[in-house]
C-alpha cells in the first residue's frame, strides 16, 4: 500500500472529507419539507434559548423528534451566527467523526491497511454524502451506534483491561452506555434497540454468557439513565401529552405503520435491501470479495472472523428490524459503517500478498465498473443531445420536468421526473458528470491491471470527489424546484407588519418560506403533518383556514400572500372562480398570489 504512514493516511482522509463535504455546506438552500422543518426548529431553538421543546412556524410545538441534532446545530448558530452552512456544520462534522472512528476501530481490530480502506470507503461512498444533504440526524445516530459497538468489542477482545474509574467502573462500559444514551437522544428508542439487540444476538450466537458480567449492566444502566432521562422527563413535564405522543405515536405506532397523521411513504422491501449497491458505490464493486472474510461456521475461532460475524449481525439486525416496518432509504444509514469495515478488509486483502488469489476477480469487478461507467456516461451524453431541441424554449428547469407523484415514496423519486430536455438544459453539468464516470473507472482499471491496488482505490476515491461535487451542483440547479427560498425573498421584500402569508396545503410544502422570512405561515386546507399535534396546545396560534374561512380573509382589507404549488393552486381556483388575485412571483412550479 502506498499510503503507509498513519499521519499521511489521516491527512488524506481529512482532505477527502473537506473536499466532499465543505463545498456543500452553504448551498443549495434548504429544501421544503424535512430539510427546512428541521432547520426552522434549529433557528427557533437558537433564538428562543428553549433547549427542551422544539418549535416550528414561530412557536408551535414540534414534539416528534429527539433533540441532539437540534442542540448541536443551535449551539453552532449561537457561536457562529445563523446561516445555512452553520446549521449544517454539525452534520458534516459527524461525517468526519465517523470516518475517523472507523479508522480507529479498524486499526485496533483489523490492522492499519484495513482501517485506512474502511475509512476511505465510508467517506467517499454515495450514500453517506447523499443522506447528509438533507438535515437529518442519521449520521449522528450511526456514529453513536458505531461508538457503542467499538466499546463493546473492546470489552470482549481487549487482552488488557484499562484502569478503572473510581476503583471499580470500567471506562469502556461508561463509553458503551453513554453512547447508547446519546443515540437515544439523537433518534429515539431505535438507538437502544439496535445496540441491545445486536449485542444480545452476538452473545447468544457465541455462547459467551460471561460477557454479561463484564458489561457491568447495573452501573451501565445508571449511566444510561443519567444521560438519557433528564431531557425526556423535563419535556414530559413541560409539554402535556408529550410522553404518549413521542413514545406511543412516534415510536410504536410509527413502526407499525399506524402513526397519525400518516405523512410518510415506504419503498419496496427488495429495493430497500438492493439499494445498498448504490449507497456504497463505487465500493460495492468489491461485494464478491466479502465471501473470503465471512465466517464459514457459526462459532469461528479466529478473533477477526468473530468480529466480522459481529459486523454481519450489526447489518442484519437493523435491516431485519425495518423489514417489518416502513422503509425509507435513509433508515439504512446505521448499517453503512459496518459495510465499510467489511469492504475495507476486502480491499486490504486484495492489496496484499494474502489476496493474490482474489486479485483476478477484483480486476474483473473493476472492469465491470468501467463498463458501467462507459454505458452510463455515454447515456448521459445521448440524453443531453436528444433534449437539445426542446430545451431552448423552456422557461426554467421546472418546465422540462414530468410529474410522477406515485414515485415520491423514494427519497430520490424526483429523478424519474427528468426528461431529455432537462439533461440538455443542464448540459454543462451533465457532460462533466459523464466525463468523470468515463474516466474514473478507466483509470482505476488501468491501475488494477498493473496491480497498483492502492492507486486504483485512490482513482475511485477522486472520482467520487468529482461525482459528489456534481451531485451537489445538481441540487443547486434544482433549488428553485425543491426549495422556495427565491419566493421567500420576494415575499419578505414586499411584506409589511400585519400582512398574512398562507400556504395552500400542509406547512411542509412551503416550510422554507417560514425559515427564510422568519415569519409565521397560516395554513389553507392543511391541518395535518408536522403542525398537527402542536396546534392543540393552548398557546398555539389560530392559523388554520379552509375553503369557507379563507375567502373572507382574502376579500378583506388585510394584505394576504398565498403560496402554492401549481397543481393544488389550480384545484383551489377551480373551486373559487370568483377569487381576484395578482401573481406576485413564480418559480420552480410554484406561485405566490396577492390580494392587492
Amino acid at each position: 500500500m502506498v499510503f503507509r504512514t498513519k499521519s499521511f493516511q489521516c491527512a488524506l482522509l481529512f482532505v477527502l472529507w473537506a473536499a466532499i463535504y465543505l463545498g456543500g455546506l452553504f448551498r443549495p438552500a434548504f429544501f421544503d419539507d424535512a430539510d427546512t422543518v428541521h432547520a426552522e426548529a434549529v433557528r427557533e431553538m437558537a433564538a428562543s434559548g428553549d433547549w427542551i421543546t422544539l418549535k416550528i412556524n414561530n412557536g408551535i410545538r414540534y414534539l416528534e423528534k429527539a433533540p441532539f441534532m437540534y442542540w448541536m446545530s443551535a449551539l453552532s448558530v449561537r457561536l457562529l451566527g445563523l446561516s445555512d452552512g452553520v446549521v449544517r456544520l454539525p452534520v458534516a462534522l459527524f461525517a468526519l467523526f465517523l470516518t475517523f472512528l472507523l479508522y480507529t476501530l479498524g486499526n485496533r481490530f483489523f490492522g492499519n491497511r484495513a482501517a485506512f480502506y474502511s475509512a476511505l470507503v465510508y467517506v467517499t461512498s454515495l450514500g453517506p454524502y447523499a443522506f447528509t444533504r438533507i438535515l437529518l440526524p442519521d449520521v449522528m445516530l450511526a456514529f453513536f451506534i458505531a461508538l457503542a459497538f467499538y466499546f463493546y468489542l473492546r470489552i470482549v477482545y481487549d487482552t488488557v483491561s484499562p484502569k478503572k474509574i473510581a476503583r471499580h467502573l470500567d471506562p469502556r462500559n461508561v463509553g458503551l452506555f453513554a453512547s447508547v444514551a446519546l443515540a437515544v437522544l439523537t433518534k429515539g428508542l431505535v438507538g437502544m434497540v439496535f445496540v441491545g439487540t445486536v449485542i444480545f444476538a452476538h452473545i447468544l450466537l457465541t455462547g459467551r454468557w460471561e460477557i454479561f458480567k463484564r458489561i457491568q449492566i447495573f452501573q451501565g444502566m445508571v449511566i444510561f439513565l443519567l444521560v438519557a432521562v433528564p431531557w425526556h422527563l423535563i419535556a414530559g413535564i413541560t409539554n402535556k401529552g408529550f410522553l404518549w405522543f413521542y413514545f406511543v405515536n412516534e415510536h410504536f405506532l410509527r413502526y407499525l405503520g399506524l402513526r397519525y397523521p400518516k405523512d410518510y411513504d415506504t419503498v419496496p422491501l427488495w429495493l430497500f435491501w438492493l439499494l445498498h449497491l448504490a449507497w456504497l458505490f463505487p465500493w460495492s464493486t468489491y461485494f464478491l470479495g466479502l465471501r473470503q472474510i465471512i465466517p464459514s461456521t457459526l462459532r469461528p475461532k479466529e478473533a477477526s472472523e468473530q468480529i466480522n460475524q459481529f459486523l454481519l449481525l450489526w447489518i442484519l439486525v437493523i435491516l431485519t428490524f425495518f423489514s417489518f416496518s416502513t422503509t425509507q432509504e435513509y433508515y439504512t444509514f446505521p448499517t453503512l459503517p459496518a459495510f465499510a469495515l467489511l469492504l475495507g478488509q476486502v480491499l486490504a486483502r486484495i492489496d496484499s500478498p494474502q489476496g493474490a488469489s482474489e486479485q483476478r476477480t477484483a480486476s474483473f469487478a473493476v472492469a465491470v465498473l468501467a463498463g458501467v461507467g462507459l454505458i452510463v456516461g455515454s447515456g448521459l451524453f445521448v440524453l443531453a443531445w436528444l433534449g437539445k431541441g426542446g430545451a431552448a424554449a423552456a422557461g426554467d428547469v421546472s418546465s422540462t420536468l414530468t410529474v410522477n407523484p406515485e414515485q415520491y415514496a423514494l427519497s430520490f423519486g424526483h429523478m424519474l421526473d427528468l426528461t431529455p430536455e432537462t439533461f440538455s438544459r443542464l448540459s454543462g453539468l451533465v457532460y462533466r458528470t459523464a466525463f468523470i464516470l468515463l474516466l474514473g473507472p478507466l483509470l482505476a482499471l488501468l491501475a488494477t491491471l498493473r496491480k497498483r491496488w492502492s492507486l486504483s482505490a485512490l482513482c475511485l476515491a477522486l472520482m467520487m470527489v468529482g461525482l459528489l461535487h456534481s451531485y451537489s451542483s445538481g441540487m443547486v440547479a434544482f433549488q428553485p424546484v425543491l426549495s422556495s427560498k427565491g419566493l421567500a425573498e420576494v415575499i419578505q421584500e414586499q411584506h409589511q407588519p400585519g400582512d398574512m402569508i398562507f400556504v395552500n396545503g400542509v406547512y411542509e410544502r412551503g416550510s422554507s418560506i417560514n425559515y427564510y422570512t422568519h415569519l409565521q405561515l397560516s395554513i389553507l386546507n392543511g391541518h395535518f403533518g408536522n403542525l398537527w399535534y402542536g396546534s392543540f396546545f393552548p398557546d398555539a396560534p389560530s392559523i388554520f383556514y379552509d375553503d369557507e374561512s379563507f375567502p373572507k380573509i382574502w376579500k378583506s382589507d388585510q394584505r394576504v400572500f398565498l403560496f402554492s404549488e401549481s397543481g393544488p393552486l389550480e384545484a383551489f381556483l377551480a373551486r373559487h372562480p370568483d377569487l381576484e388575485f395578482r401573481v406576485l412571483a413564480e418559480e420552480g412550479g410554484k406561485k405566490v398570489l396577492v390580494n392587492w
